[in-house]
């Protein structure tokens, strides 16, 4: 069985943009891209893709989804 790894790695160059994105990739392809482009308060992760021109296809706050993964966690360590 093969065990697949997760790596973060910059998706946008940090030293060309003023608001660098970030990738979560699985096994080398993204799962995950947190942008900051409504500041870092308020990050967004971008999921379901890539679509065809580079786009992920839906947008949560990051803070949400962190927060779905931990009760799915919980729902799943209680049984339910």
């Amino acid at each position: 069985m093969k065990t697949s790894k997760l790596e973060i790695a910059w998706s946008s160059a940090m030293n060309e943009y003023e608001k660098p994105t970030l990738e979560i990739l699985l096994d080398r392809f993204p799962v995950v891209r947190v942008n900051q482009e409504n500041g870092v308060e308020n990050l967004l992760a971008e999921l379901g893709g890539p679509e065809d021109d580079g786009r992920m296809a839906r947008t949560v706050p990051l803070d949400e989804l962190i927060e779905a993964l931990i009760e799915i966690r919980k729902a799943m360590q209680a049984g339910r």
